[in-house]
């Protein structure tokens, strides 16, 4: 991970395939790292993206939205290092 995001564009909108595959290339760093509890903070947009690839009935399967402010508890499954799952995501209301 860099200080300056090499995805971003300021002639181009990041498109869903484009997030998708960040929010998977984030995954295979999160699982890297030593620590056992690590808080994400993001947009919604992308916390939605992220929830509807990996728990999608964490938003009942598209019905429900993600906003910005909301929080969310989970556990990210890993094994040998590479990212499987998110499970037992709740939002916190």
């Amino acid at each position: 991970m860099t200080e300056n995001d090499d995805a971003w564009s300021p002639d181009r909108r990041e498109t869903l395939p484009d997030i998708r595959n960040r929010i998977s290339q984030f995954f295979e760093q999160l699982v890297g790292r030593p620590e056992e509890n690590i808080v994400v903070v993001s947009h919604g947009v992308w916390i939605e993206c992220c929830l509807n690839l990996h728990c999608p009935e964490a938003l009942e399967h598209g019905k429900k939205r993600v906003y910005n402010c909301n929080v969310f508890t989970g556990e990210c499954v890993s094994r040998h290092g590479r990212f499987l799952r998110l499970q037992n995501v709740n939002r916190i209301h």
